[in-house]
């Protein structure tokens, strides 16, 4: 099962700065979430990260799990020292802490799985899991899926989705139940002059119609 986490405006603790670590930090950094580092290996690309306010960074050499007594009420811990033994003791205690954990060289023993991700726009995304048998293979399959969902999404199923995330919004606003508002945003899809906009790259009106199209839906059912 994969399960895509939310980890905005939560604590993130990233224990170790080397190649893994680095690679686990880029996956956090458009997550708005709050990362940590921890490491005694100080290299250009973090000590820029913590300058630039993108992350705070802790240099202190890990010896034990005793590396996170001080932190509280946090989410995530990443494991990627290149101590095997170490990054499971930091999984254990991150349990303890109430946290999920993960060990950048033990993904089976670890509370979650990376995927390989592709991500279009930043508004699709389809995540490839080997459940940590072979992340080789997961990037592989991925570079392929990647190539043609490329292929068959097009400009006006982004438009779509941007549409309907404005739509969703206003909707909750004005209309009370899960089941109207589904079928409202149903309409959206269905309406030949709205799909006509969206095909036309005139979103703007796409929205404006489907606002009026809201509106005379609130005014029907308060009849």
């Amino acid at each position: 099962m994969i399960v895509d986490l939310n980890v905005s405006y939560k604590k993130a603790v990233v224990i170790g700065g080397g190649t893994e670590g680095l690679r686990k930090v880029h996956g956090l950094l458009d997550q708005e979430c709050d990362i940590t580092v921890i490491t005694n290996r100080l290299n250009k690309e973090l000590k820029k990260m913590s300058k630039d306010g993108k992350l705070k960074l802790i240099k202190k050499r890990i010896k034990d799990v005793s590396i996170l007594d001080e932190f509280r009420n946090v989410f995530l811990i990443l494991a990627a020292t290149d101590n095997r033994q170490l990054n499971r003791k930091l999984v254990e205690k991150g349990r303890s802490m109430r946290a999920f954990a993960y060990a950048a060289d033990d993904p089976s023993i670890s509370d979650f799985s990376y995927t390989s991700l592709v991500n279009i726009e930043g508004l699709i995304q389809v995540a490839i899991s080997t459940s940590g048998k072979s992340p080789i293979m997961a990037r592989k399959i991925r570079i392929k899926i990647e190539r043609m969902l490329r292929k068959t999404i097009n400009d006006s199923d982004i438009s779509n989705i941007i549409l309907q995330e404005y739509a969703r919004k206003k909707a909750k606003q004005k209309i009370d139940t899960v089941k109207e508002r589904k079928d409202f945003l149903y309409t959206l899809i269905k309406d030949k002059n709205i799909q006509y906009l969206i095909r036309s790259d005139k979103l703007d009106e796409a929205k404006m119609t489907a606002l009026h199209i809201l509106n005379n839906w609130e005014k029907m059912s308060k009849t």
